[in-house]
């Protein structure tokens, strides 16, 4: 679950940076785990705006949109909580080295 909670911190820190579009490849995680993932993110209201594609209700998500995603009040307060992960964190280019911190 740590992974998944820095996965949503790095998410959250790339759409309010507004520079690169976070993919699943980014975390070495399949679409389907990173559409869980984002689903889940715009289910407790830390972005919006965001959109992932299934083959059909309840099937795996084939793609996953965040190109025109919002960071919320809540996403805000969520970097805020996880502050501590700020200081270590240098973007989606060195991903991998964070995530198992």
């Amino acid at each position: 679950m740590s992974n998944k909670r820095k996965i949503i911190f790095s998410i959250l820190k790339e759409i309010e940076k507004g520079e690169i579009e976070p993919k699943a490849e980014h975390y070495g995680i399949s679409n389907a785990e990173f559409g869980d993932i984002v689903d889940m993110m715009e289910y407790e209201k830390l972005i919006k705006g965001s959109g992932v594609a299934r083959g059909g209700s309840g099937n795996e998500a084939r793609v996953v949109f965040l190109k025109g995603a919002k960071i919320t009040l809540k996403g805000l307060e969520y970097l805020e909580e996880n502050n501590t992960w700020a200081k270590t964190y240098k973007g989606l280019k060195e991903i991998r080295d964070w995530l198992p911190l």
